[in-house]
């Protein structure tokens, strides 16, 4: 080993010996959000509906609804992609714990927004001082692994490097295809390679500083 791959080395065996911290009450209230304002929201709704209608009439709207969901396939789509969406983040999340994609001192990075697109869910992630595309590059294959998905795209900011772009296909191959193939990305990402430049979606402008740390 030369002397410039040692303190690589060692930075790299710190890593993965290192406690993985956990997040500040602020962000961690920022990832379980879907899941509190859920645990909220239902409850009060139902409890609105039965007190407005009745125990009768408040069970066919409920059927009426869950029929409605069932049938109208734009409706369960948008319910599918949504809650997949969640169930990314959280595996992805994990993932970043799991492949040690975090700092020396066990800093992972913050997902700032989610969207699913298609047959692929589109992530943006803060990435914390000692992390970058490079770190999250060389473990998209355990990434994808820990989402459950087919592959995973990573791309940069064309004006922040704290801020990465993944792509995680959640599609299957399909039988023709080669064991080798990889899926294109989503049409946001056409003609693009992995590392290109991507602009920083609308929405995180306006995030608040909290959830960064």
């Amino acid at each position: 080993m030369s002397r410039w791959q040692e303190p690589q080395a060692i930075a790299e065996l710190a890593r993965e010996i290192t406690v993985v911290r956990r997040p500040n009450p602020v962000t961690a209230l920022y990832h379980w959000r879907y899941e509190i304002g859920a645990l909220l929201v239902l409850p009060y709704a139902l409890f609105s509906l039965f007190r407005a209608v009745g125990p009768i009439w408040g069970a066919v709207v409920l059927f009426g609804v869950a029929n409605w969901l069932f049938y109208w396939k734009s409706a369960r789509r948008f319910l599918r992609d949504r809650l997949r969406s969640v169930v990314v983040q959280h595996r992805l999340r994990t993932g970043f714990a799991r492949a040690r994609v975090c700092t020396l001192d066990g800093k992972l990075p913050v997902i700032l927004w989610t969207k699913p697109r298609g047959d692929e869910v589109e992530v943006t992630v803060f990435c914390p001082a000692g992390v970058g595309y490079e770190r999250i590059e060389q473990r998209r294959a355990l990434l994808a692994a820990a989402c459950f998905a087919t592959d995973v795209h990573v791309y940069r900011h064309h004006k922040r490097a704290n801020v990465v772009h993944l792509s995680v296909c959640t599609a299957r191959l399909r039988k023709d295809a080669d064991d080798d193939a990889e899926l294109a990305p989503t049409p946001r990402y056409a003609g693009q390679t992995d590392g290109a430049a991507v602009p920083l979606p609308a929405p995180v402008a306006g995030m608040p500083r909290a959830v960064w740390r």
